[in-house]
């Protein structure tokens, strides 16, 4: 299977490359003619048509600045320098607290933000999931407030305070949501407006 992509710059062309070098598990073969690349694919089935796919991404993802993107997961959090694993829905909350519309869906991030500010979030979520684990919150409670601490550029403490404040957690000897996630998602956007 060949596919071919069509780039505006040498700059999206190398970064492109890079992705496959570092994220493509299948044998493939590489031509390059000025802003056109052309990817052969080796295998069969099932593998090939994920490879596809991966591929695919991988060309969005090169392509900057160009709406929504959807960055696999997968390619996300093996680039992040991750100080503990965090769930991919938390970076898609903080993203959207932050003013940039994103959303999980199935394996991909959904986002206009450029892949640097989704990586340097994903990476500033970790270590801010590494602080919160010393608050007793319930797995929850700690996704939304870490989410928030980050949109709002505050610390945790103040984040659990500023949501308890606002009525979305409960609190007592164990931290947890007042409302179902979705509900506390919908609140906290009409809540929180960056700056």
């Amino acid at each position: 299977m060949t596919l071919s992509f069509k780039f505006s710059s040498r700059e999206e062309v190398v970064r492109f490359l890079s992705f496959l070098e570092k994220h493509l598990k299948t044998t493939y073969l590489v031509t390059t003619r000025l802003d056109h690349v052309y990817v052969q694919l080796e295998g069969e089935g099932e593998e090939l048509e994920e490879a596809a796919a991966l591929v695919k991404r991988l060309a969005g993802l090169a392509r900057q600045g160009r709406g929504v993107v959807q960055i696999p997961l997968l390619v996300l959090f093996r680039d992040a320098n991750l100080a503990r694993p965090i769930p991919p829905d938390a970076v898609a909350d903080a993203l959207t607290l932050s003013g940039v519309a994103s959303h999980v869906r199935g394996d991909v991030l959904e986002t206009s933000a450029p892949y640097e500010e989704v990586l340097k979030t994903a990476e500033a979520l970790s270590r801010m999931y590494e602080e919160a684990e010393r608050l007793p919150l319930t797995p929850q409670a700690r996704k939304v407030a870490v989410a928030y601490a980050y949109a709002r550029g505050v610390p945790i403490e103040k984040a659990v305070e500023e949501l308890a404040e606002a009525g979305l957690l409960n609190k007592g000897s164990v931290i947890s949501l007042r409302y179902p996630l979705e509900e506390v998602r919908r609140r906290l956007q009409s809540l929180n407006r960056p700056g």
